[in-house]
């Protein structure tokens, strides 16, 4: 059996463990920029905002409902996340984090009754609020796609609903092909135009006209809709190429501040590097106008280049220097800066490369700097540690107008119990 846990309205619910107040109230949380909605609860959505809307279109509408805003936290959220993530690891002998608010927790060589897992189910709801402060729902299924069906009806049955083999058909008899996970809207009407009108006739589909239909992908969703596990689980793959890029909340003219933003997205980038176990030989800076909108061609610029290291590394310093020699080279005066984009290349797993010229001592002790530089910020959030050029310059950093404190991860914004 596969359980599949989700936190409700999982950012929202972030916001509001800290914030007694606000809970039963209406609660949404906005993009970077303060751009868009990203997430709200079901009070933000029955004040009638959604999702996706442009936060300066619906400000009023927040304003005039008592809608709190909150721009995003990712800090507080991820920190969230690992607590709820080690309650998980307590109960299930494997488990995919399958996003920040939603993991898979796999129970293969125990063969449990449905009372079991609704235990279980239970258990886990009851444990994550009452010690991490979020509400969650649990599906249980045979299946990856059954257990994420099951999830989505659990707030029917009280925040846990168990697969019943004996209830099952009538149940995907009920459900649109559109609410099948990895089915979607697009694919749910070509269902449609083929006669295939709910969940259970796709389950009754053929293999061969699912894949037909709905490529290899459709096949194996028939296939896990029968009780088959078509799906494994997922191991995240070290990537190829990492990139750190924020949009500015203000156009940016001068180098220097283009070089404090430079230095903060080459930090980001190479401790995404170190977390995979990885090094890199290259580095590629961009800078962008981003007047995608404008007819004036003379006030759009962008360019890019690129600077190799001598070896692979993962040290912060060294690659922050390549990235600041190539910034001169292709900044342009005159022109109003949105973006600058740090992208990491040649990436290898990392490993001790000797070299004649290097002191094999100083590689051993930037290796424990950063090390300590990784559990250091993990523990209390990343800007306690930085480089000092990125603070040379203000005004350039994100639109965070709402932005709650990292209250578990900055010790000064802890609350204090009177």
């Amino acid at each position: 059996m596969i359980l599949h846990a989700d936190g409700n309205s999982f950012y929202a619910s972030c916001e509001q463990i800290y914030r007694p107040d606000l809970r039963g109230k209406p609660v949404a949380v906005l993009s970077n920029n303060d751009g868009i909605i990203i997430a709200l609860n079901k009070e933000a959505k029955a004040c009638g905002i959604k999702r996706g809307d442009p936060f300066f279109k619906v400000r009023g509408v927040c304003e005039s409902r008592g809608i709190t805003v909150f721009s995003s936290n990712y800090t507080l959220y991820a920190d969230i996340s690992r607590r709820i993530t080690s309650i998980y690891l307590e109960y299930a002998p494997d488990i995919e984090e399958y996003s920040i608010d939603e993991a898979f927790l796999f129970f293969d060589k125990c063969d449990w009754s449905i009372k079991d897992y609704e235990k279980i189910g239970h258990d886990l709801k009851r444990r994550i609020y009452r010690e991490v402060g979020i509400p969650i729902c649990v599906g249980a299924a045979p299946t990856k796609t059954l257990a994420k069906l099951y999830n989505k009806k659990a707030k029917e049955h009280g925040g846990v609903f168990v697969y019943n083999e004996d209830e099952v058909d009538a149940l995907l008899e009920s459900v649109d092909c559109g609410d099948i996970w990895g089915i979607g809207r697009q694919r749910a009407k070509t269902l449609k135009s083929h006669g295939i009108k709910n969940a259970l006739m796709l389950k009754r589909m053929s293999l061969y006209d699912a894949k037909k239909l709905l490529t290899i992908q459709g096949f194996d969703t028939v296939q896990e809709l029968n009780g088959i596990r078509a799906m494994d689980k997922i191991t995240r793959e070290k990537k190829d190429v990492i990139t750190s890029s924020r949009q500015f909340s203000v156009k940016v003219y001068d180098i220097g501040t283009l070089e404090c933003a430079l230095v903060e997205y080459t930090e980001i980038a190479v401790e995404r590097l170190r977390k995979q176990g990885s090094k890199c030989q290259s580095v590629q800076v961009t800078i962008s106008t981003c007047n995608y909108y404008s007819d004036d061609a003379e006030s759009q610029y962008s360019n890019a280049a690129i600077v190799r290291l001598p070896r692979l590394t993962s040290y912060t310093p060294d690659i922050v220097n390549a990235a600041r020699l190539i910034l001169p080279h292709i900044y342009r005066p005159g022109y109003a800066y949105k973006v600058i984009m740090v992208s990491l290349l040649e990436i290898m797993p990392a490993q001790y490369q000797f070299c004649l010229w290097a002191d094999p001592l100083e590689d051993i002790k930037k290796i424990h700097l950063m090390d300590a530089v990784d559990k250091i910020t993990a523990a209390y959030g990343r800007h306690v540690l930085t480089l000092a050029k990125s603070y040379t310059k203000d005004g350039w950093q994100m639109k965070r107008e709402f932005l709650s404190p990292c209250v578990t991860t900055d010790i000064e914004k802890v609350p204090a119990v009177r």
